[in-house]
């Protein structure tokens, strides 16, 4: 058992991408695909260590007030950037306009993400012990369709999207909105995410709790509450103190 949990919480928030939805079959081969498809060869994994990297980056930059998911064109730019940067880090030339953008309409796609299927069975149990649910996301505001394509709208309570509100993780402010939304004071909301500074600190920083979800054990020194798999949050909060 995860220990951590200090008082049972009304709310459970979500994060939404690689906690809830992952692109499909996974960015690195998403992208691997659009690659070949223009007649680049690149190696998913070293496209996902690239990402990651500039995305730590850019989780860094959120928390000081840097968003970008307020406007389509801001969000359309960053994208855009953000893609190019990745395909120079891999040594694809010539692309500055072409393949970015073909990259950015890709990811922007719902019909390219998929439920994780114990996100589903999670947000069953939860909802079933009483739980009110809700999602804290850095997305522009086509999550809603994901939400609602998928069914995942009708398990919640609350959906607060950066990209509506003008703030993103792990600033402080976008967790604060979530909790005048639910109406509880911070102590008694929970976040879980798989991004221990936008998810778990940001979410700290605003006086919740905080579990870090960690699929692929690539935090194992974690010193907060660390959970495999989103089965385990029902089974964690049962054994929360009442």
């Amino acid at each position: 058992m995860v220990k951590g949990i200090i008082q049972l919480p009304e709310v459970v928030f979500l994060d939404v991408g690689e906690t809830l939805f992952y692109p499909h079959p996974s960015f690195g081969e998403l992208f691997h695909t659009v690659c070949r498809e223009h007649g680049h060869q690149v190696d998913p994994r070293e496209v996902s260590i690239v990402a990651s990297r500039y995305m730590e980056e850019v989780e860094e930059r959120q928390g000081r007030g840097f968003s970008f998911t307020d406007s389509p064109e801001k969000s359309g730019a960053f994208w855009r950037e953000f893609y190019h940067s990745i395909l120079r880090d891999l040594g694809i030339q010539g692309e500055d306009h072409v393949l970015p953008e073909v990259l950015y309409r890709t990811f922007s796609d719902p019909s390219h993400y998929r439920p994780y299927p114990d996100g589903l069975e999670a947000l069953e149990a939860l909802k079933q012990g009483g739980f009110r649910l809700g999602v804290i996301t850095n997305f522009e505001p086509w999550v809603e369709e994901l939400l609602d394509g998928w069914g995942i709208s009708s398990y919640l309570d609350i959906v607060v999207i950066s990209g509506l509100v003008g703030r993103e993780k792990p600033h402080p402010d976008i967790f604060r909105e979530a909790l005048r939304r639910a109406d509880v004071p911070p102590g008694r909301a929970l976040h879980v995410g798989d991004s221990p500074r936008s998810d778990f600190l940001g979410a700290r920083e605003a006086g919740m709790q905080a579990v870090l979800l960690d699929r692929r054990g690539a935090h194992p020194g974690f010193p907060g509450p660390r959970i495999s798999s989103l089965v385990e949050l029902p089974v964690l909060l049962r054994g929360g103190e009442r």
